[in-house]
């Protein structure tokens, strides 16, 4: 996974504040990564034709006119964010079928969001279209939250990646490098070790180092973190915010034979949670033949 895997990105919108934040980190991977950026705006046609006040016919030929001053507003909209060369996209469809639509049909690398960043409301957090492409996306799926970004700008220097000696692990692990390599970032990879006497943290430390690709540390700047015991989702999130992050890079395995992806619980709860950006890869299995989770030296300690 080289840092040129981040070519296409595509970046729903519906030109309100809310989705600045997503346009302008769309922006960094242009300056920084010589990515193609296509902005998307889903328009969600609902006619309640016993509510229409004229008759259906005008709405169906008044529909192209109003097309054009959508297509005309959005592009303004998205020069007056970000500026320079991008693709707008304007998809008749619900938007989280508008936004798997397109980036299959776009062959994008990566899909940038906003979220809600919320809390209270479980379902309120990220928001049900975040949600549903999370669940069902093909390609990884990076969420930024201005709610809680505050006056951060986009910047990409400090990447944490926890893993769990996965396939999918490993996946967010080398979408991670190709981060660190793209942005000149320092790249953190922490386990966390649930249920161990103390005397074996070195035999776990070391079956870490030897599970982490020795072409990631070639690549990038380094380090891994061993933290003994406690709730995952939680060591991640204390570790990002005391490492002050810019982003956090998870898994999420997609269901054998199926087209959903599995997102576990440490994984929801920290894309969730975070009071940062999180990226969101996800694994395809190969259906060919049934691929087991890695075994490593950590099983007999």
């Amino acid at each position: 996974m080289e840092s040129s895997a981040y070519q296409r990105i595509l970046i729903p919108t519906d030109m309100s504040d809310f989705g600045a934040l997503a346009l302008r980190y769309g922006a960094l991977f242009r300056e920084r990564a010589a990515a193609a950026l296509t902005l998307m705006y889903a328009d969600e046609i609902y006619l309640p034709v016993d509510l229409l006040e004229a008759p259906l016919g005008y709405y169906l030929e008044t529909g192209p006119e109003s097309r054009v001053k959508l297509q005309t507003r959005f592009s303004e909209f998205a020069s007056g964010q970000i500026g320079g060369l991008f693709e707008t996209a304007i998809v008749q469809d619900t938007p989280a079928r508008a936004i798997l639509r397109t980036a299959t049909d776009m062959h994008a690398d990566l899909i940038i969001m906003g979220t809600h960043g919320r809390h209270g409301l479980r379902r309120a957090i990220l928001g049900s279209v975040t949600e549903n492409v999370l669940h069902d996306s093909h390609v990884p799926v990076l969420t930024v939250t201005p709610a809680l970004m505050g006056d951060r700008k986009p910047e990409i220097s400090r990447i944490l990646c926890p893993v769990n000696f996965t396939h999918v692990a490993r996946a967010a692990l080398q979408h991670a490098s190709a981060m660190a390599q793209a942005f000149d970032a320092e790249l953190t990879v922490m386990y966390v070790v649930e249920g161990i006497d103390t005397d074996k943290i070195e035999q776990v430390d070391a079956a870490f180092r030897q599970w982490v690709d020795p072409h990631v540390r070639d690549r990038c700047r380094f380090t891994n973190a061993v933290i003994r015991d406690g709730d995952p989702a939680e060591r991640v999130l204390a570790l990002a915010e005391n490492l002050n992050a810019d982003l956090i890079v998870i898994g999420a395995q997609h269901r054998f034979f199926s087209d959903a992806t599995v997102i576990g619980t440490t994984t929801q709860r920290i894309t969730r949670f975070a009071r940062r950006p999180v990226l969101t890869v996800v694994r395809q299995p190969q259906r060919e033949v049934l691929v087991s989770e890695e075994k490593t030296e950590l099983a007999a300690v």
